[in-house]
């Protein structure tokens, strides 16, 4: 799934959170994060769960139109 880096960036911004908080709260590693900012890579169903629980958001909030 292609995430929407916007609109992630909203999310961690009304969290307060920076890409350390993020990896910290998703229990993903900090490559991870960084990846998913530089090559906005496709992201498995899980990555996505995780990053939205995190956020406490929808994971449909967080994906391209």
């Amino acid at each position: 799934m292609n995430i929407d880096i916007k609109k992630l960036q909203c999310a961690m911004a009304s969290k307060c959170y920076n890409a350390s908080d993020l990896a910290l709260y998703s229990k993903l590693s900090q490559a991870t994060i960084s990846r998913i900012f530089k090559t906005k890579t496709v992201l498995k169903t899980q990555t996505l769960g995780k990053i939205a629980k995190a956020l406490d958001v929808e994971p449909k909030e967080l994906i391209k139109d």
